[in-house]
């Protein structure tokens, strides 16, 4: 997040992977419950910003910026399965054992594969508001929904999605989120100038948009790996956006254990929109997942 500091958010740390300087946040002492976040497009662990300090009272929290949003890492593969296991040499530098995995957007796109390669490493999952590749349902992917997943198309396209936004960054962001949002309030100027600053420059919507490019060997990876998850799965959607069709995406790979909620009043950006809910949504799920 280019060191940016945040008020609800500890300071950043950093941790080699490779070749890269990974940033992530750090709450709470609860080593016995650890939550790990991972953020979507077009945003940074800012999107965390009003849910991590109540999480951090019951859990360890951290919240790690996924490589090449809104930062200056390159990832040398933005297939999911590759992502998902940056995130695993995170996890396990940073000792973690048995860990909840939240992922929101492209967030959940990573928690999902990081699930069918190494469940043994999970609690629980949880994924929110996400076209995750292979697994959402084929009927979202049609003319009518345009509103909701142009984005998949305009920014695999080589170059010229990053060709066209340079320089109008700020109002693309801001188009963004007034039109994938319901609660129209919920993301300030503030907010948009801190995703504004994360996102500027041509150099940096191209790293980003990497994984809208990889998102065809993400479905070819998730519809090959047929595995079927035994750890519980809370699959949540904001009635404006997804809603219970991140249910039905998860019940292709557990029919058993996946809790579906479709949050009320709320569009695509629900730690955002409808952070109490979810906050509230989040201790009934954990309060039935084994110790």
């Amino acid at each position: 997040m280019t060191n940016l500091v945040i008020n609800s958010l500890s300071a950043p740390k950093n941790i080699t992977i490779g070749n890269m300087h990974v940033t992530y946040y750090e709450d709470g002492n609860n080593s016995e419950s650890t939550i790990v976040l991972l953020h979507g497009w077009p945003q940074t662990s800012y999107v965390w910003r009003k849910v991590f300090p109540s999480l951090a009272e019951q859990h360890r929290v951290i919240a790690i910026d996924l490589p090449g949003m809104g930062n200056d890492n390159i990832a040398e593969k933005t297939d999911t399965k590759s992502i998902a296991a940056i995130v695993k040499e995170v996890c396990d530098k940073l000792h973690l054992e048995k860990v909840h995995l939240v992922g929101h957007d492209i967030g959940a796109w990573v928690a999902a594969a990081f699930a069918i390669d190494y469940e043994d490493k999970l609690k629980s999952l949880i994924v929110m508001d996400a076209g995750i590749p292979g697994l959402i349902p084929d009927e979202v992917f049609i003319p009518a929904n345009a509103g909701k997943i142009w984005q998949f198309y305009f920014h695999s396209i080589q170059e010229l999605p990053e060709m066209l936004i340079e320089g109008k960054e700020r109002e693309y962001l801001t188009w963004y989120f007034v039109n994938k949002s319901a609660v129209k309030d919920a993301i300030t100027e503030e907010d948009i100038e801190h995703y504004f600053k994360a996102y500027n420059g041509k150099k940096r919507l191209a790293n980003s948009f990497a994984y809208y490019k990889s998102f065809p060997e993400s479905c070819e990876q998730n519809n090959a790996r047929t595995k079927h998850l035994d750890i519980p799965i809370l699959a949540i959607g904001g009635e404006k956006a997804q809603g219970l069709n991140m249910g039905r995406a998860m019940n292709k790979m557990c029919e058993d254990n996946v809790t579906a909620v479709n949050i009320a009043d709320c569009g695509h950006y629900i730690p955002e929109e409808q952070p109490e809910e979810m906050l509230r949504v989040f201790t009934e799920f954990f309060a039935t997942v084994k110790k």
